[in-house]
């Protein structure tokens, strides 16, 4: 089976998730291929970071990759997000940026 590329707002995407993919054991999913904390202390930084799994599509779930962020720390999966997520190409409006030239007449 051919892997499918990661799109959306999700946890694989984020800026924050290592780049190590551990495979699963099919157990330790919810109905809808997010990991539930297993602990009263992961379960408090997951409920403070709105920690949650994306409504069920048919996308399959075959590993887990850890969070860095330090107000998570958990392993997640591709169908999982929270109010941390960040992505370097993310677009803020509110944040004024100088348009890079794309032509050498423009540098001038």
């Amino acid at each position: 089976m051919e892997k499918q590329p990661i799109v959306g707002t999700n946890c694989y995407n984020c800026l924050y998730i290592t780049k190590d993919e551990v495979s699963i054991d099919l157990k330790e999913l919810n109905s809808q291929g997010g990991i539930d904390p297993d602990n009263d202390e992961d379960m408090e930084r997951a409920k403070k970071a709105d920690l949650i799994t994306l409504p069920s599509t048919k996308q399959v779930v075959t590993g887990k990759k850890f969070c860095n962020n330090e107000n998570v720390l958990v392993l997640v999966t591709s169908r999982m997000c929270c109010i941390y997520w960040d992505n370097k190409g993310a677009r803020r409006p509110w944040i004024k940026h100088t348009p890079e030239p794309h032509y050498i007449d423009q540098i001038f």
